[in-house]
């Protein structure tokens, strides 16, 4: 069977406590330390992390703003380009339309200058024609009947020109 004796239990109890205090000297002090800067090297890990995080969105945050100021001097820039386009339409469309009063004014003093041309040369034929009608008249002797029939002739011929 088996003997305890009280000697044992202290020898024993001595023993782990010996152990246990070299344990702790030598390999719980190492561990501990080991652990502990694995757990500041975690923590300094993660507080950089979080600072890139923090400084990452403080760049999207300027890329956004930035995104915005170009979207808003695009259209700044196309409003601007659209009303000078319209200015410039507007501006073309005015000269057209001188042109196109300058062009009729042009065509009708033509029409009136041709048209008085017409007149003239109408008013000048006519006068020839009477003319050639008096001088006719004046040269030959007249009777009633060579008047009448010399008056047929000349408003027979008057009508033909017109």
């Amino acid at each position: 069977m088996l003997n305890i004796s009280v000697m044992d239990v202290v020898y024993t109890i001595i023993n782990i406590l010996i152990l246990f205090a070299v344990f702790r000297i030598f390999l719980f002090k190492r561990v501990d330390r080991i652990l502990e800067e694995r757990k500041n090297d975690i923590d300094t890990a993660k507080d950089d992390a979080i600072k890139m995080q923090n400084e990452a969105e403080a760049v999207k945050a300027e890329y956004n703003s930035r995104i915005e100021d170009i979207e808003s001097e695009k259209e700044a820039a196309v409003s601007a380009v659209r009303q000078d386009a319209y200015k410039e339409y507007d501006r073309i469309v005015a000269d057209a339309r001188k042109q196109a009063d300058n062009i009729l004014i042009e065509a009708r003093k033509t029409a009136e200058i041709e048209s008085q041309r017409e007149k003239d040369a109408y008013v000048t034929e006519l006068t020839d024609m009477v003319l050639d009608a008096v001088t006719r008249i004046s040269a030959s002797k007249h009777t009633k009947e060579e008047d009448m029939e010399l008056y047929d002739k000349f408003i027979s011929k008057a009508s033909e020109k017109q």
